[in-house]
Order: C-alpha cells, then sequence, then structure tokens
C-alpha cells in the first residue's frame, strides 16, 4: 500500500477526525485532535489493511520559538510488520491543558516513551498506568526539553581545575 493510499484509506475511515494530512518526502503523515487520537489510533491498528503492529516511538515537540498554536505537538510513528508501510501522527496540543490520551493499552510499546513525554515536555498523558518520573529525579521541578527551562551550565572538574569553586550559572529562558 503506497503513502497515498494509505492517506485515503484513514481519511475514508475516520472523515471527521482527521484535521489534515501530509506527504513529505512521500511519507504519510496525518494530523489529528487530542480527544481523536485514541480512536484514530485504534483504527489504525485494527485496519485489517492498514494493520499498524508495531510503535516505533513518539517524540514531543516545543513550537514556542515559532510562535505557532497549538505550542506542542505528541509525533507517534507507527509500523506494519505484515503490509511493510509506515505512518506518522501529529497530534496537536494545547499549551493550557497539554494532555493527551494513552495509547499503551494498543501498544505496550508505549509504555515509557509516553511516560518520557511527560517528564520532558509535561504533557500529561492520560489514562497511563504509571504517569510519574522517569528519567528525571522524584522531586525534579519543570520539564527539560520545553523551550522556556532555564539553561543551566556546570563547571566539569579536571585536574587543572580541580581547586575551581563555582555555582551553576543560569541565563534567561528565551523570550516570545
Amino acid at each position: 500500500m503506497t503513502s497515498e493510499e494509505i492517506i485515503e484509506k484513514v481519511k475514508a475511515g475516520l472523515a471527521d477526525a482527521i484535521q489534515d494530512t501530509g506527504l513529505p518526502q512521500g511519507d504519510a503523515v496525518i494530523f489529528v485532535a487530542p480527544d481523536s487520537w485514541h480512536a484514530v489510533a485504534d483504527f489504525l491498528k485494527n485496519d485489517a489493511d492498514l494493520k499498524f503492529d508495531y510503535f516505533s516511538d513518539v517524540r514531543g515537540v516545543d513550537y514556542l520559538l515559532e510562535e505557532r498554536e497549538p505550542r506542542f505537538e505528541s509525533v507517534y510513528q507507527l509500523y506494519s510488520i505484515d503490509h511493510q508501510h509506515s505512518i506518522r501522527v501529529r497530534v496537536g496540543i494545547d499549551e493550557d491543558n497539554p494532555s493527551v490520551p494513552t495509547v499503551s493499552d494498543l501498544w505496550k510499546g508505549a509504555l515509557y516513551p509516553e511516560q518520557e513525554l511527560f517528564d520532558m515536555f509535561g504533557i500529561n498523558v492520560e489514562g497511563h498506568p504509571t504517569m510519574e518520573r522517569l528519567i528525571m529525579p522524584k522531586g525534579w521541578e519543570g520539564f527539560p526539553l520545553r523551550k522556556d527551562y532555564p539553561l543551566t551550565t556546570e563547571t566539569v572538574t579536571f585536574s587543572y581545575n580541580r581547586d575551581f569553586k563555582s555555582d551553576l550559572v543560569k541565563s534567561k529562558p528565551p523570550t516570545r
């Protein structure tokens, strides 16, 4: 099935849920709203012609510096082992209520990547069984991959600067 055929099949099955589509570099891409994401994911996995049975990845994107709406996006990469085709699903997420439903009930491989989405971007994954810090320490404040997270540096101790005492140097977060 070609990327064009995948998009047509998804549009035919879920016309109301699809906000937009694209074919960058020939790859099938669909855009969906958070409230439609779980239904779209279920269709993508269980439709016999599509059968996206492999959850490859989810990435968070923060568009703060581009001043785009919505500010956040979760980008899912799915693959069909049987049919050997893939699709990218982009879910726009509002800054005021950064949340998206879990798909870990459909693909167990989504468990840790969804936790990382929360840990790094502060995007709440509704219905996730263990929504807690994964990479950062339990008491960590803020979300390090957000564009407005303050940048810090720490002097690394080498033999030539072992006696150098320095506090963390903080820079100002970027402004809109």
